[in-house]
């Protein structure tokens, strides 16, 4: 993939970052601060480096999948982030400099003494590890070893190498400016990468001839993902959290050399986030329109690279996500070390002693080494470890946000708030919301109800759960010695000489700006200025979208044998050999053919499978592997559930499907696809046939789903190979909780009316090793669907849930 230009661009970019770092650590006064820069950052250099800190490789990764595969939804995260970066710098920035400290722990100690000062401390340098740290580069180490080729562990060694060599020497002041040497290259490089996009698909006009409506609508109250109301009640309470008051962030404030200053250089990192939907997010819709069938949005962004960028132009986007991964990463070292050496050093270990600036300078230095081995072998644990890890700590981010949110927004602004009610409550909230956190990821809810909310809600609850605590707490307390109120919001602001009409003025600007894009793109959405795709041509609609009727039925005794008279009372589905083939047609019934019954009995949804197959692979047949992937049989991400005979049940629960071409299946209980195999499962190992994970397999979500729902027994399977080796039989049962989520939160039950699913079937035959299908496949017959395109949801057919018997429906 990369030619030797590709790998001098690569090596120009780590050259040029690490002189520009070492170069302006060397041009420090001696005995400079290696965490405030000397309060001398200008403005530029301030918003610069609070956007490249913000942009993390990650987030554009993840960005541009999610753009591919959903359009500008996601862009909200990006454009509403203005606000809360206009309460940074009207709100907070006035206290933070006015009381002349340099961490957001000490901030605190003014006010509540040193037991809350503590805690915080603490609090901090467990969410810069969490953050910061290991899950960025674990992250970026990861991209990196798809992009090279190199083993993890070296790609997590090299990208932190060169993060800590200036970091260390140069402190803040390095960082803030390789940070804004790599915004700079951020944005030429993804703005490079979008016009490449737009020149291959022929301009802005045919962009929007292609993309269909809904892909360009930035409010959408029916999004299933991410509710509107979840949104707007748990999207603040992180983003104050985040940009107001996370020290990595906030330090940059500390920085600058006077209030103006920072509320300019704030307001600069506002007007920049402008740019990412439009370089980060719009060239995943470009990708969609250029190339809609890949199976995993994750990869789009390496797959636009690997197919449109030019030589050279793939070692600069190579160059482009180590500089993401960079800007963050020594973010994060320096805040930790500052955190460290001021807040926990200085206090504790030299029990608040005067420090010389050479010292405290000196463990400065050596916090950043060992907070970079810290942040190696936690980066190297996440890949060694369960991936289940990774993602759980992560998706756990969200809950540390409500206790500071509550301990600033509460603690800062209302005076009653005693350092008994601040500390007790920020305590409260942190064993609750970790707690909610580790239960709500993993799905646990005890019986107490269905399914936990969306985690923004849930975040807003603990929110509200926090300051109900906090306040209470203070009522019933009275203040103690070591508190002390801090100056008001106009005090602050006049004692630093803010000219505030300007800035505001500048502020009412971007507003419109925001507004304007917001009305533009809902244009866009309207349908008056997009197109909403192709339709589905009469002929697929004919002859690709089958339907059938379900309804219920006695249970069967489930042990995997099936007979005409267990299922009497199912609907049945022939022609199985005249299904749509994926590979060779069927020319022989003894080949493969067979019947499918469905029913349920309001407590499961019933398949069951009866194949007739004149070759079973594994049995008649040695286990051979396909030369496209000798690990097909490993029970992992990368091995193929569905290699050997089996069958594939795949169900659209909310029976959403626009027409777009290559949109899949979600992975959840709205849309799914799993295997059930005649000689592997998960339960059983390579020894018995049984239930594995199905598509998207490579959507880490949907795997943890997929085994979750096999463990916990809401999906079962049972295979019987027929004594007289013709074939095999399979019953498939499903719980409609967790699995049939019809809408967000709803799950399918007899109770309801009439349900329409969307619902597509798979057989498929594997027998001897042939090379002129893919995979050797023999035989792979699909009830629904068009070959190469059977498992876009538009070409799915319609299963219709009846509730009760057929024979009241049609007596």
């Amino acid at each position: 993939m990369l030619h030797s230009i590709d790998y001098f661009v690569i090596a120009f970019y780590v050259i040029a970052i690490m002189a520009v770092g070492l170069f302006v650590a060397s041009k420090q006064k001696k005995g400079a601060s290696l965490f405030l820069g000397d309060k001398s950052v200008g403005f530029a250099s301030i918003g610069m480096s609070i956007w490249g800190t913000n942009i993390g490789p990650s987030f554009l990764v993840a960005s541009f999948g999610a753009a591919y595969g959903s359009g500008m939804l996601v862009a909200n995260f990006e454009w509403m982030a203005w606000i809360f970066l206009l309460l940074l710098a009207m709100v907070f920035s006035p206290y933070y400099l006015g009381l002349n400290v340099p961490t957001i722990p000490q901030i605190i100690k003014r006010r509540f003494g040193d037991t809350m000062y503590r805690l915080l401390t603490i609090y901090s340098l467990c969410t810069i590890v969490v953050v910061w740290l290991g899950g960025g580069l674990y992250v970026g180490g990861l991209l990196f070893t798809q992009f090279m080729g190199w083993d993890l562990t070296l790609s997590i060694l090299f990208l932190l190498v060169i993060a800590t060599s200036f970091t260390v020497v140069g402190g803040l002041a390095a960082v803030i400016v390789t940070d804004a040497f790599q915004t700079i290259l951020m944005i030429v490089g993804m703005a490079a990468l979008t016009l490449i996009g737009l020149y291959e698909l022929g301009g802005v006009g045919v962009l929007i001839e292609k993309t269909p409506a809904s892909y360009w609508t930035l409010i959408d109250p029916d999004s299933p993902d991410v509710p509107w109301y979840s949104f707007l009640l748990g999207f603040p309470v992180m983003a104050v959290w985040f940009w107001c008051t996370d020290q990595t962030i906030v330090q940059r404030v500390f920085a600058a050399k006077d209030l103006p200053t920072a509320q300019k250089g704030v307001f600069l990192a506002a007007a920049l986030k402008i740019l990412p939907p439009f370089i980060f997010i719009l060239p995943g819709i470009i990708f969609f329109c250029l190339n809609p069938s890949v199976a995993n949005s994750d990869q789009a962004f390496i797959a636009m690279v690997s197919e449109y960028m030019p030589i050279g132009f793939r070692g600069l986007m190579i160059a482009v996500l180590i500089a993401a991964l960079i800007s963050t990463l020594d973010s994060g070292l320096n805040s930790f070390s500052t955190i460290f050496t001021l807040d926990f050093y200085q206090p504790v270990i030299r029990k608040g002693k005067e420090v010389s600036n050479k010292e405290i300078r000196f463990v400065g230095q050596m916090v950043t080494l060992a907070a970079s081995v810290l942040a190696f072998f936690w980066a190297v644990a996440m890949g060694s470890v369960s991936a289940n890890l990774f993602e759980l700590l992560q998706s756990l981010i969200a809950f540390l946000a409500p206790p500071l949110s509550t301990l600033f927004l509460v603690g800062l602004f209302w005076r009653r708030v005693t350092a008994i009610g601040a500390t007790y409550g920020f305590a409260l909230s942190c064993v609750l919301c970790v707690t909610v956190g580790f239960f709500s990821v993993n799905e646990k809810t005890f019986g107490l109800f269905e399914a936990w909310p969306h985690f923004l809600t849930t975040t807003f609850i603990l929110f509200v759960i926090s300051v109900a605590l906090t306040v209470v707490l203070s009522l019933l307390t009275k203040p103690s010695p070591d508190e002390q109120w801090l100056p008001t919001f106009k005090q602050m602001a006049t004692q630093n000489g803010s000219n505030s009409k300007p800035i505001w003025i500048a502020w009412g600007v971007l507003a419109l700006v925001m507004v304007s894009l917001y009305g533009g793109f809902q244009y866009l959405a309207s349908g008056d200025g997009g197109s909403s795709a192709a339709p589905i041509s009469a002929q697929a609609t004919e002859t690709t979208k089958p339907q059938v009727s379900v309804y219920r039925g006695e249970s069967p005794n489930f042990d995997g044998w099936v007979s005409p008279e267990e299922y009497r009372d199912a609907t049945k589905l022939d022609g199985i050999d005249a299904w749509v083939p994926q590979f060779s047609p069927v020319h022989d019934k003894a080949d493969l053919s067979g019947h499918v019954y469905i029913k349920h009995d309001t407590e499961y949804l019933y398949f069951a499978f009866d194949i007739t197959d004149d070759v079973l692979y594994g049995i008649d047949t040695e286990r051979w592997l396909p030369d496209e992937n000798p690990r097909a049989h490993e029970l992992t991400r990368e091995g193929f559930p569905w290699f050997g005979d089996g069958v594939e049940v795949l169900i659209n629960a909310e029976n959403k499907a626009g027409e777009q071409d290559g949109e899949l299946n979600k992975g959840n209980g709205h849309s799914w696809q799993m295997v059930v195999s005649t000689h592997k499962s998960r339960l059983g190992g390579l020894q018995k046939g049984g239930l594995l994970e199905g598509e998207e397999r490579s959507l880490k979500s949907a795997w943890d789903t997929y085994q979750a729902w096999i463990l916990s027994g809401a999906m079962q399977a049972k295979v019987r190979i027929k004594p007289d080796l013709s074939g095999y039989t399979l019953e498939w049962r499903i719980k409609p909780n967790p699995t049939l989520e019809i809408a967000p939160g709803v799950f399918w039950s007899a109770e309801m009316p009439v349900t329409e699913m969307g619902l597509n079937l798979a057989v498929g035959d594997l027998d001897k090793p042939k090379q002129e299908n893919w995979g050797g496949f023999h035989h792979e017959n699909w009830w629904s669907g068009e070959r190469d395109k059977r498992t876009w949801l538009k070409h799915w057919g319609t299963m219709r849930l009846y509730g009760d018997y057929r024979s009241e429906y049609n007596p």
